[in-house]
Parts: structure tokens; C-alpha cells; sequence
């Protein structure tokens, strides 16, 4: 998926490409560039992206992030791609900010429009900026106003690469999220999402943006079934926009049942080849190949290397940015390895569990509280910041979710979620589609009850049909997906009999069956232990109450989870690069 890089000043030539390039150039086939009295912008498109990323026609320029399904009739709901939605787009566009956004242009994209005779235009975000946009005032003699989706590529277009927010960096550390709408760079904030905000030729006019879609409180079912029946229809109908126009699809499947139901919808016709990652082929891997095989799908395994991830820092971390943790990026190297990025579609079951399971719902909701995990080596200033801004952002949540705002503020946007940069990176390496990010589903799970998604019930009722054609076909965990609550209690001693049996027999005891490896063994092995010894002397030592790079490593490696130690060696490699000329 492409990104975009504009300025409502005019940059030299070279300026926005090159620093754009600086950060998704290996990931990129070409980066353009245009300018004009509007301005200067920069536009970087991948292998996989649609042709026309960038449309100028009609004096309007416009560019189009990511390839969402577009649903303006008379022609049926498909990927931007296909037909003439594209072009359709560009009039939306240029129509301005007061178009239906929400039932025209679904999830997973960022828009800009400019008036090439006039200047300004508007910045489009989706209804969970699940493609993010980020905005600054520039501090460079230039000026005007500078936005992109790209993070540090902002930061330093804007002249504010080396202005690193303490605060947010400790947000960052503790929390491997930043509270929105802070980044790690001061003077850079997120866009809010699901909103077209219109700007002059002089930059943004904040005050008037237009928020088309907010994710309020609002049940209108009358019983769970009828709330699961929408659920399910809404899933087959965005599956089915998303697969129209291809005739093979992949699929990146694991052992669990979240992309499994997506398996289960798409259309017949057309062919899967689904994918799976993991150490070793274990538990995982054979669920998922059974999984595939009874829906009349080929798998493929992609087997990862001890150190498959600290290899991918450096080019990962450049890739999606400071915003979202590199580790989450686990198909780094395989979207070539295993031609991932020459399929029209790459299906996804991303967001399954905390859109429609209440994953991240508390038990006991505590709205004046948020609590940090330990962290003595940051200075209790900055983490006393950190608070005060997680507890501000809830408050604003809550002033159209007041029931959930606890579950939402790790949800919406998409960015506070800690292992959203699964998808940044994703929709960079290959054509990334998430059918649980549709406007239709994220609407559902806004509406239906936390009590009705708990322990899989409404996920269940929803997709058992889907689940049917796999139904002797368990879980990697230990469960299977077609059963409900009751049904499983039997089946799942029966289970742990038989996975416990197959165990013994094959000295697998004590071997790992999940996908991931153990991010404690990636932290501290050889090459995790070099990294975090050449960045943990980086701008983020005034983080710190004591910036000695040793004092660091030691109180990390006794306090700290192994993903946030990993966090503290991303950003220090992309404050050093961002410091660099």
C-alpha cells in the first residue's frame, strides 16, 4: 500500500521524495513527486498497489492510500481497483468534505484532494484511521502545513524530526502505544479518524473538520441472533466485494478460527492459497493445513529463522515508522519469499477478537485510574504526563461512548491498539485486506453489547455456518470453533487427552505450539542483546533518570516485558536516523 508526503508550501525539488524514499523506498517501486502553486507532494506506491494511486484530472489532484472497497452505484461494491471506482473516487473527492463517506469508501484507506488552480483540498481518513494520517505545522522557513501517513517522514518534511516529546516516548515504552492524538515527535499530532478535514491553500483549518462517523452506544437489536445474523452477513458481503474482480486469492490463516471464518466466506469460485508463519511446524501449522484442507485450500508454510526478527529491525522499523511496535510485523521477508505481494488480495482475520469477542473489555472498569507497568528508569514526571493524557483521551471517548470508553481507548483509533503495526506493515508489503475492518462490521461492534461478545457468543452464533465445512477440525487452543460454550466442555477434556498423548509419543512436551515465538528468547539472544547495546545510547537518553546506556540495560532487563525492551531498540534506531541529515 502506498503512502503520501504533502506541504501546502512549495518544496524543492527531490525534498518530500527523498524523505519519504528515506523510510519506504525498499518497500516501493516508485516515489513521485509534483508541485505547484498548491504546494509540493510526494507519492510512494508499491508492487502491489493499484496503478493510479495518484489522479490528476479535472484541475484537482487526489491520491488514494491502500485499495478500499468503493460502493457507488450503479456498479456493485469492489476494490477501487476494479472498473472505474477509482476515477469515481477522484469525484468524490472534489465534490469536498460533505460527501456519505461512510457508505462510500469502506475501511482501510486515507485520502487527499487538492485544488491544483486554487490550492488547498481536503485530508480523508477512514472510520478507524486503520490507515493513519499525521499533520504539522512546519517549522521550516517554508511553512504552511505538512501531512502524510508516514509518520517520521513527517516529522522531518515538517522540520521536527529531532523534537522528540519525552512524554510520548515514555508512553511508548511503558505502554507500546501513544496516546492519541500525541506521537514521539513534538508539534506532530494523528489526524482524528473518520473525518474529512478541509484545508486552505495557507494549511489546516482544524475548525471545521468533519467527523462523518463516530462509534456510539446504540443497540438496535432486539437478541443476540438477530445481532449475530448481521454480523455474519456483513462479514460474506465485504468478503465478497473484496474477492470480486479475482479469480485467486491468499490468505494469511493460523490454527485459531478468526481467519478461518473468513476462509469460510469467500465465494466458491474463486481459489484460496492460504499461508501460515511459525517457528516450526507444529500444532499451528497442522490445524491450519487441516483447516485449509477442508475448505478445498492449499497452504503454504512459512518457516521463520531464530533471529527473523532483529534481522527485520532496521527495514521494518524504517518501514512503518516510531507509531506502533516492529515486532508485530511478522510476514517481514516472506511477502517475497513466498509471493505474497503478487496477489490481488491477501485476506486477513485481524481484529476478530477485539471488535466482536470484548477482548480488550474490563472486568471491573476503573474510570479515573490507568495503571503502568513498572518502569523506575523513566522519570516519574514523564509517567505522571503519560496518566494525565490516557485519562484525558478516555474522557473525550466517553463523551459518546460513556459505558465502554475503558474497551474503546485501546480500539479506536486503530493505533492504540499495541499490535497494530501487524497491519501497517502489512498493507506495505503486500495487498492487505482486513474484512473485520469494514465500516459495516466496526459499526456492528460500536452497537452490540460487551455482554453479548463475551466467552465467543455472539462470534459463535455469528459464524458457525461459515464453520461447518471444518467442523471435526479443532482449534490450536482447545476448543473447536464450530461448537459453542456447552458442546466444547466434553470435547475439550477429550482433547487434552489426545493432543497430551501425541506429546509423549513424540517428545514434544515441553515444545512450543503457538505461533509466536517467546519474545523473552528474541530479547536476549545474541543478536536482540547486540542491538539493544548500539541503541540504547540514543535521543531518548533524556527519557531516563539515569541516561547511562548500562544503567538502562540493566533496569529494563530485570523490569520490563521482552516487546517493550524491543520498543526501546526500534526508537532508538529511528531518533538516530532522524537525527541524521
Amino acid at each position: 500500500m502506498s503512502d503520501f508526503l504533502f506541504s501546502t508550501a512549495r518544496r524543492p525539488e527531490g525534498e518530500l521524495r527523498r524523505a519519504l524514499a528515506r523510510y519506504v523506498g525498499h518497500v516501493s517501486v516508485s516515489v513521485d513527486e509534483r508541485h505547484g502553486g498548491w504546494g509540493s507532494l510526494a507519492v510512494a506506491r508499491g508492487p502491489h498497489d493499484p496503478a493510479e494511486v495518484l489522479v490528476e484530472d479535472g484541475g484537482w489532484i487526489s491520491v488514494l492510500v491502500g485499495d478500499p472497497v468503493v460502493r457507488i452505484a450503479p456498479e456493485p461494491p469492489a476494490r477501487s481497483r476494479v472498473g472505474t471506482r477509482r476515477r469515481a473516487v477522484h469525484e468524490l473527492l472534489r465534490a469536498g468534505a460533505a460527501a456519505p463517506w461512510a457508505e462510500r469508501i469502506d475501511s482501510g484507506f486515507a485520502a487527499l484532494a487538492i485544488d491544483a488552480a486554487r490550492g488547498g483540498g481536503v485530508v480523508l481518513t477512514d472510520v478507524a484511521s486503520f490507515v493513519p494520517v499525521f499533520a504539522s505545522r512546519s517549522g521550516k522557513a517554508e511553512g504552511g502545513w505538512v501531512a502524510g501517513t508516514h509518520l517520521d517522514a513527517v516529522a522531518r518534511a515538517a522540520g521536527r524530526n529531532t523534537e522528540v516529546d519525552p512524554a510520548s516516548a515514555a508512553d511508548l515504552l511503558v505502554n507500546l502505544t501513544c496516546s492519541w492524538p500525541h506521537t514521539l515527535y513534538a508539534g506532530v499530532e494523528q489526524l482524528a479518524p473518520a473525518t474529512a478535514l478541509p484545508f486552505d491553500a495557507a494549511g489546516a483549518r482544524q475548525a471545521e473538520a468533519r467527523a462523518y462517523w463516530r462509534p456510539v452506544e446504540a443497540n438496535p437489536f432486539a437478541s443476540l441472533r438477530d445481532a449475530a445474523a448481521a454480523v455474519r452477513e456483513a462479514l460474506l458481503e465485504q468478503v465478497h466485494a473484496v474477492c470480486r474482480g479475482a479469480d485467486q486469492v491468499a490468505l494469511l490463516l493460523s490454527g485459531g478460527e478468526d481467519a478461518r471464518a473468513v476462509l469460510g466466506a469467500v465465494p466458491r469460485e474463486v481459489r484460496v492459497r492460504a499461508f501460515v508463519y511459525a517457528d516450526w511446524e507444529n500444532r499451528e501449522v497442522r490445524v491450519a493445513r487441516a483447516a485449509a484442507r477442508a475448505y478445498g485450500a492449499s497452504l503454504t508454510f512459512g518457516r521463520r529463522a531464530p533471529d527473523h526478527y532483529v534481522d527485520g529491525l532496521e527495514s521494518v522499523a524504517a518501514m512503518i515508522g516510531s507509531h506502533n511496535n516492529f515486532m508485530d510485523v511478522h510476514g517481514w521477508g516472506f511477502h517475497q519469499r513466498l509471493g505474497l505481494r503478487d496477489f490481488p488480495v491477501v485476506l486477513g482475520g485481524l481484529s476478530a477478537d477485539s471488535f466482536l469477542k470484548a477482548e480488550h473489555a474490563p472486568a471491573r472498569p476503573a474510570p479515573e485510574a490507568f495503571p503502568l507497568p513498572s518502569a523506575s528508569i523513566i522519570r516519574p514526571e514523564l509517567l505522571e504526563q503519560v496518566v494525565a493524557r490516557r485519562l484525558a483521551f478516555r474522557r473525550w471517548l466517553a463523551g459518546f461512548r460513556p459505558a465502554t470508553a475503558g474497551e474503546w481507548e485501546k480500539l479506536w483509533p486503530f493505533t492504540q491498539r499495541k499490535h497494530s503495526a501487524n497491519l501497517h506493515g502489512n498493507r506495505r508489503m503486500f495487498a492487505s485486506q482486513e474484512p473485520y475492518h469494514a465500516v459495516s462490521l466496526v459499526t456492528l461492534a460500536a452497537a452490540i453489547p460487551v455482554e453479548w461478545k463475551r466467552h465467543r457468543r455472539l462470534f459463535h452464533a455469528a459464524m458457525k455456518p461459515l464453520f461447518r465445512p471444518s467442523w471435526a477440525v479443532p482449534h490450536s487452543r482447545w476448543r473447536f470453533p464450530y461448537f459453542g460454550m456447552a458442546a466444547n466442555l466434553p470435547l475439550t477434556a477429550g482433547l487434552r487427552v489426545t493432543r497430551g498423548v501425541r506429546a509423549l509419543l513424540t517428545g514434544q512436551v515441553r515444545a512450543r505450539q503457538q505461533p509466536w515465538p517467546r519474545w523473552r528468547t528474541v530479547a536476549r539472544s545474541e543478536l536482540g542483546t547486540a542491538r539493544l547495546h548500539q541503541y540504547a545510547d540514543s535521543p531518548l537518553r533524556a527519557v531516563f533518570t539515569n541516561p547511562s546506556p548500562d544503567a538502562v540495560i540493566a533496569s529494563i532487563r530485570g523490569e520490563w516485558h521482552p516487546l517493550r525492551q524491543l520498543m526501546l531498540v526500534q526508537l532508538g534506531y529511528l531518533t538516530g536516523i532522524a537525527a541524521e541529515e
